[in-house]
């Protein structure tokens, strides 16, 4: 078996990159995504919130390994999609991965509760969906505090860590300055959701 090249990679990469920017444009948004924006410190917290989130997803997989398919009632869910629609944003990627499963979680299960509701249970791949959770559920498991690290950075990952845990703990402390902080995240993520 051959092995493809790197730039054989670079210019499959450059070509899905560019049908992405392409297919964004034709919806009317730029080309790229907008940054993200959302501080580690704040995304820990956000990530943090998420986490009980974790434990619904599990017994969720169970009944559908067990080869049932239940309807779920996911308004009662609405404050973790919520959550997780700011914490994907934040520049930390492990943060980021949880938002993001925590979304692909409650879309996989507003997907079943749809076919349940119109008696099309039958045409859910059942083993697809528990593969799908199997994957999600990784995730899911991943503490944010790992972005505490970044290659990039020239500061000491220990001292860069000693910050961040100490900018958590004063938000967490100061419920004044957490509800400023995050109410300016989400006038930010506001003003750029359509173009995300």
């Amino acid at each position: 078996m051959a092995f493809e090249t790197n730039e054989e990679i670079a210019a499959k990469t450059e070509e899905l990159r560019q049908r992405v920017a392409a297919s964004r444009i034709a919806k009317g948004q730029p080309p790229e995504p907008p940054e993200k924006f959302v501080p580690i410190p704040l995304g820990v917290i956000l990530a943090e919130q998420l986490a009980p989130f974790y434990k619904i997803a599990v017994q969720y997989a169970a009944v559908i390994a067990s080869g049932s398919l239940v309807h779920v009632d996911t308004s009662k869910l609405e404050k973790y999609r919520e959550t997780a629609k700011l914490a994907r944003m934040c520049i930390g990627r492990h943060s980021g991965l949880i938002a993001s499963s925590v979304e692909w979680c409650l879309r996989e299960m507003d997907e079943i509760n749809a076919a349940i509701n119109e008696g099309k249970e039958s045409e859910i791949d059942k083993t697809s969906k528990m593969r799908r959770f199997s994957f999600f559920l990784e995730y899911l498991n991943e503490s944010p505090w790992a972005d505490t690290y970044d290659y990039k950075s020239t500061e000491p990952h220990h001292i860069r860590e000693a910050k961040i845990k100490a900018e958590v703990e004063r938000l967490k402390n100061d419920p004044d300055a957490y509800q400023a902080e995050q109410d300016a995240a989400w006038r930010h993520y506001s003003e750029i959701e359509h173009l995300i």
